[in-house]
């Protein structure tokens, strides 16, 4: 049916072959097309429109008013992704202050943009929206974007100007028992909550997010996808068995070891959606998962309030020289380091809390220690993610480093001192949001040359994240600022360890040579072979991923406008 629709489409409007269209461009298609589209696919096409100014409900082009809904049920669904058209953070809603609809607005006379939410998205709820999403949006041209739940910290998933993708509404988890192990598919659609419940309820345990809103087959999984269980079982791309993904020419295509396995792994050779970053490689439609056996599992939360800087250093130092002997126990943490408090969350899978305190520093006196024995993961996450409420609906930003093993083993003092020197450029902001230091890496011995991801994940004992915030009013030179904060603060991380790299999902968003921090040189240029062979005209395309267009493309000036100054941004 598509296919006669496109053929009519023609009629009013001739596309072409290169040059980008979006939204409000003379070019964009009008009207009657866009609602021959939306009849063409069941009525899932929608009109985006920015939860500041009025609609956060699924609307069509052809309803007058949008529903109208309370600040308080925005903020209480904010999290979860069911808001087709929101972000977790709303910089990467708005396009610097100018561009914007925030709530609350800066002041009763502001003015609502559209900011950076694509103008219109096909809200999919099968493979074959996806496929009729891609054959109308490469027909004309429009700048795809796509987004699961919106939880990007790189804000990949919107787009000024763009025709957007929505794959929340994809759900569905079963079991494949063709895959030894067993292997369970999960749909676009589904987060992190769910899956961990289906997997529990079949005695099993599958590697994925910290937290319970994040999409499982988005692009988490397609950058890297670190889990607390990634030191026991590895990095979330280490434990895909398959995956369908519609790609530029509108096919959706099955890859595994079998079947295209360029786009997904060989031995030796490259596998592009396993780490070669979202929104490149085409449309993911589901995920199949390796399981695990269900092991209990022990784990301890740490406080210690510090009298100085100099005595809260001391500690992380502890934790420092500890690492390499905690991660070699197959325990997963997450520490949050401010001025003068430290909080520390660890688990060892099927181990008891007696063996997990070997695994642990001697603590100051007055260190609160809570250990538990839980039975299943499920319990510990229940009791620990789950509840940790993101924040959400505020400007946000971050940059990081992975800091490889011989750091720990020979320059504990040294690390430490670097981690506590990038603090300083954090300025009052690192009283409110710490260092995170993310102790999710994966054991050597995941790595098979069968992922795209840098080397340097399966070297490396931290990931090291420095956040910052601003308020809504801020100025574009107060937004700078704040960003440049935090990019100066990993590049003392970036000069200490060049052997390291960069999470490509949690990095600083003007991440100096990128390719190399992200993928390394030989993954990179492996990449853009597979990026020539399956989207040769670069349909798909995100900041610094691989075939994008550059900084001073049209799609990014957004980006480039908050650029702090002496990054380069040429690849």
């Amino acid at each position: 049916m598509l296919s006669t629709l496109l053929g009519i489409l023609f009629l009013g409007i001739v596309a072409s072959t290169h040059r980008l269209c979006l939204s409000g461009d003379s070019c964009f298609p009008r009207s009657e097309v866009l609602s021959a589209f939306n009849k063409s696919i069941g009525g899932n096409f929608t009109l985006n429109v920015p939860p500041g100014h009025r609609a956060i409900i699924p609307t069509r082009p052809t309803t007058p008013q949008p529903v109208q809904l309370s600040l308080k049920t925005i903020r209480h669904v904010w999290a979860s992704g069911l808001i087709k058209d929101s972000y977790e953070q709303i910089n990467w809603e708005t396009c610097t202050s100018s561009d914007a609809c925030l709530i609350p607005p800066n002041s009763d006379s502001s003015t609502c943009g559209q900011g950076s939410i694509p103008s219109y998205a096909v809200h999919a709820t099968s493979s074959a929206d996806v496929v009729n999403y891609m054959k109308f949006a490469t027909t004309y041209n429009l700048r795809i974007v796509i987004k699961n739940t919106g939880h990007d910290f790189a804000g990949r998933s919107s787009g000024k100007g763009g025709f957007g993708l929505w794959t929340h509404g994809m759900k569905g988890i079963s079991r494949d028992e063709r895959f030894i192990p067993t292997g369970f598919t999960i749909a676009a659609g589904e987060q992190w909550s769910a899956v961990y419940q289906y997997a529990d309820d079949n005695k099993i345990i599958i590697v994925g997010g910290d937290s319970p809103n994040v999409g499982a087959a988005g692009g988490w999984v397609q950058g890297a996808g670190h889990s607390i269980l990634s030191p026991a079982h590895g990095l979330g791309v280490d434990n895909v068995l398959q995956a369908t993904i519609v790609t530029a020419d509108s096919v959706e295509r099955t890859i595994n070891e079998c079947q295209y396995s360029d786009l997904f792994w060989r031995v030796y050779i490259i596998g592009a959606i396993r780490g070669g970053g979202p929104g490149t490689w085409g449309v993911i439609t589901s995920i199949t998962y390796k399981a695990h056996p269900a092991v209990p599992c022990a784990w301890v939360s740490i406080a210690n309030n510090a009298s100085s800087i100099e005595e809260n250093y001391a500690l992380v130092e502890k934790f420092v020289e500890n690492a390499p002997y905690w991660a070699d126990l197959g325990g997963g943490a997450f520490i949050s380091i401010y001025p003068k408090f430290i909080s520390f969350l660890g688990i060892i899978p099927n181990a008891t809390t007696e063996e997990l305190k070997k695994g642990l520093p001697v603590l100051p006196a007055g260190s609160e220690a809570n250990y538990t024995e839980a039975p299943s993961f499920l319990s510990f996450f229940n009791e620990t993610f789950a509840i940790n409420n993101e924040v959400v609906g505020m400007n946000f930003v971050m940059s990081s480093r992975l800091i490889p093993r011989n750091h720990f083993e020979t320059d504990a003092a040294g690390l430490t001192s670097a981690i506590r020197h990038g603090q300083t450029f954090l300025g009052s902001t690192a009283y409110t949001q710490p260092i995170s230091i993310v102790a999710e890496t994966p054991a050597r011995k995941f790595q098979k040359n069968a992922t795209s991801v840098t080397p340097a994940w399966y070297d490396s004992l931290w990931h090291v994240i420095y956040t910052t915030t601003w308020p809504n009013n801020a100025t574009v030179k107060e937004q700078r600022k704040a960003i440049d904060g935090i990019h100066e603060a990993a590049q003392v991380l970036r000069d200490y360890a060049p052997d390291g790299g960069a999470y490509i999902n949690e990095a600083d968003v003007y991440e100096p040579n990128h390719e190399g921090s992200f993928w390394g040189t030989a993954n990179a240029a492996r990449l853009k072979d597979i990026k020539a062979k399956y989207d040769p005209n670069n349909v798909f395309q995100v900041w610094q991923g691989i075939g994008w267009a550059g900084a001073s493309d049209v799609r990014y000036e957004c980006y480039s406008q908050l650029n702090p100054g002496g990054v380069s941004l040429v690849d």
